[in-house]
């Protein structure tokens, strides 16, 4: 059987009871409310038949005095019958619901009428002047004059209403004494019926749940679990995948074990390929710089012996001039030394040059992988200032204004690398500027919601509105030895290779977008604080 099924049964049987129960006392509290209803209406409606009463004897009190002192005017007066026709109106709506009452309003209500009639025939005989007709008649112990029919018929209908109120206190006082003792049932039922549920629920439900809690407490603890529940309900689904759960973490306990030792097999095998990278990095570097300073010295001959070649050809030169020959032989020899010679030479010059610069630029790179790094909190904005007033000169040349942001955030490196760094970015945005328009170069810190882009980096740029990179060359900005537009300033085109290893080495990255023909922006990223 299904625990919902389970639940809905142990639930269901004395919920069934409660709601009896609950049925039975709110019929009762209806009936009392009822019953309290019916008296509050007899109640209502002895008190509207004092009303009818009270203004019927006020009048004939008004009418003896004012034949006693002769006066016609506040006698019938329709005012006042106009108020007890409404009173009037008012009981027999009351007890519309009574035929016996309903009618003795009817005659009282004639009564009322009958009196009614009197009073205006007595307003009439005191206008005429016959005031000793209207005194016989009040001396006359019978006569319209009296109320006594209509005190009787209000007597009757107030005894028959009182005797009314009585039975309906009577049944309003035990409606509330059946309420109670219903009350007191419903409050004893739902004790014994939750008690019953409750123990219904701990031989049926709990027991079970104790020893699946057990069970998963022993799988937190890595601890073997007890049997397996029988059954097919949702106890049972939830133990039988606590055990696969800890057949699971057994064989994955297992296979971890396994990976570890492979993991720490790699990790010995990793460390000892670093160690060799950085062997075979050291090596590099020494072969680098002992490769540039073999070749530096047959540089340096080839550049003396190119000079001295020089110098002997115009000393060649010289003797050609004083040599009693034919002139046509001297521009002959004059054209084989100046055109030929001295062409070879200078391409030799150019070379060595070139060459000289190519292992210059060699022996910077292998120097930056030795340089130790000093790092501190740096004022990007004063180191701007600084590069910007180091070129002065350039941008003067080139027309060009150069804006740095104020406020711009601080960074952590080694102040002269990072100087280097946007010395070199601020150097080729002036180089790198279209002739065609004035130049505008901007160096700045991204804001806003891409400076949160990497958490604990600081993003600053340079953006110029010079010559661009078309997209197929970006791919090699960083590369050692690649240059785009070689005519525009000199170099070796390993600038942006130093200065992408020197912003790795802090621990940031470099990156460019550029249109071509609009400009580019280069930007760096680098560490707000010291690593840890």
């Amino acid at each position: 059987m299904r625990l919902l099924t389970k639940g809905l049964l142990i639930v269901a049987i004395p919920s069934l009871f409660e709601v009896l129960l609950l049925a039975a006392l709110f019929k009762s509290q209806g009936d009392a409310a009822e019953a309290e209803r019916w008296a509050t209406h007899s109640a209502q409606v002895i008190n509207q038949a004092a009303e009818v009463r009270e203004p019927m004897l006020v009048e004939s009190a008004r009418i003896r005095n004012a034949i006693l002192l002769d006066q016609f005017e506040p006698i019938s007066r329709p005012e006042m019958w106009t108020d007890l026709e409404i009173k009037v109106g008012e009981l027999s709506r009351l007890v519309v619901d009574n035929p016996s009452q309903s009618a003795l309003v009817r005659e009282i209500h004639t009564s009322i009428g009958q009196y009614r009639n009197w009073a205006d025939n007595a307003r009439a005989l005191m206008q005429r002047g016959q005031r000793d007709e209207l005194i016989r008649q009040l001396r006359d112990e019978q006569g319209p004059h009296r109320l006594s029919s209509f005190l009787n018929r209000l007597d009757s209908f107030t005894t028959e209403e009182r005797h009314l109120s009585t039975l309906r206190n009577q049944a309003v006082q035990a409606a509330r004494t059946s309420q109670t003792w219903l009350l007191i049932a419903a409050v004893l039922g739902s004790i014994v019926t939750a008690a019953l549920a409750s123990l219904a629920f701990t031989r049926s439900i709990g027991s079970r749940i104790a020893i699946l809690i057990d069970n998963a407490r022993r799988l937190a603890d890595g601890q073997v679990l007890a049997a397996r529940l029988e059954g097919d309900d949702e106890i049972c689904q939830l133990d039988n995948a606590l055990h696969r759960s800890s057949e699971r973490l057994n064989e994955a306990s297992r296979l971890a074990l396994i990976y570890r030792s492979e993991l720490e097999q790699r990790a010995a095998e990793l460390a000892e390929v670093n160690t060799d990278l950085r062997q075979q990095t050291q090596d590099n570097e020494m072969f680098i710089y002992s490769v540039s300073h073999d070749l530096r010295s047959p540089l340096v001959n080839l550049q003396g012996f190119s000079k001295e070649i020089t110098h002997a050809t115009r000393d060649l030169l010289a003797e050609v001039e004083r040599l009693a020959v034919p002139e046509a032989d001297k521009a002959r020899l004059r054209v084989l030394v100046q055109d030929d010679i001295d062409t070879s030479l200078r391409f030799i010059q150019n070379a060595v040059t070139r060459s000289a610069g190519i292992i210059d630029a060699m022996l910077r790179l292998s120097r930056m992988g030795r340089v130790e790094l000093q790092p501190a909190l740096l004022d990007v904005h004063a180191i701007g200032q600084r590069i910007v007033a180091a070129m002065s000169g350039s941008i003067r040349a080139k027309g060009a204004v150069v804006e740095i942001e104020p406020d711009l955030p601080a960074a952590w490196g080694d102040p002269t690398a990072i100087e280097q760094v946007f010395g070199n970015l601020l150097g080729n945005a002036v180089n790198y500027l279209d002739p065609a328009r004035a130049g505008h170069i901007t160096l700045g810190a991204v804001k806003g919601e891409q400076a949160t882009a990497e958490a604990g980096m600081v993003t600053f740029f340079v953006r110029d509105n010079g010559l661009g990179i078309p997209a197929a060359y970006m791919g090699k900005m960083f590369i050692a030895f690649q240059r785009l537009h070689g005519n525009a300033a000199p170099g070796e085109g390993i600038g942006l290779a130093l200065v992408k290893r020197v912003v790795e080495r802090h621990g940031g990255r470099i990156w460019v977008e550029s249109v071509p023909g609009q400009g580019s922006c280069f930007f760096v990223a680098l560490p707000t604080q010291a690593a840890a």
